[in-house]
């Protein structure tokens, strides 16, 4: 056999492989596109069932996180309400102190003056006084009949 022979034989030989090489190539490749659009129709499909619900689950997480602000902006208006209340009771506590310890300066000293009262002496002048009125009632008296 000559050398072109051998030439022509090696070629076929590699042409050959080179086509049962190319078959295999496009065996796999047909395989890849096939598993490949499987893969796309499953994430379709997970998409598909999955979207809507976590759309719901976020807008019920939303609907979740409004009532909670709201919840917290009206537990935020009542602490400063009761902080207020506690500033007005603490004012209203100061007042009544200042209250009492004025007034007990006045009361102390109407009580003083109270017990010096001499309520015999006063009674007597009350008895000395009805004495002294009631000619003069019983005199009127006569006029009026």
């Amino acid at each position: 056999m000559d050398s072109t022979e051998v030439q022509k034989i090696t070629e076929n030989s590699l042409l050959e492989e080179l086509v049962n090489n190319s078959k295999k190539q496009l065996f796999y490749a047909r395989i890849r596109t096939v598993l490949t659009l499987v893969i796309a129709g499953g994430i379709a499909l997970c998409m598909a069932v999955l979207v809507p619900k976590l759309i719901l689950t976020i807008e019920n997480a939303n609907s979740i996180m409004a009532q909670a602000s709201e919840t917290i902006t009206l537990a935020n208006e009542a602490i400063e309400s009761i902080t207020s209340m506690s500033e007005s009771i603490t004012t209203m506590g100061d007042n009544m102190d200042t209250f009492i310890t004025d007034n007990s300066e006045t009361l102390t000293g109407v009580m003083e003056k109270i017990e010096g009262i001499d309520f015999e002496g006063l009674n007597s002048a009350i008895e000395d006084l009805g004495a002294v009125v009631e000619p003069l009632a019983n005199f009127f008296g006569k006029f009026t009949r």
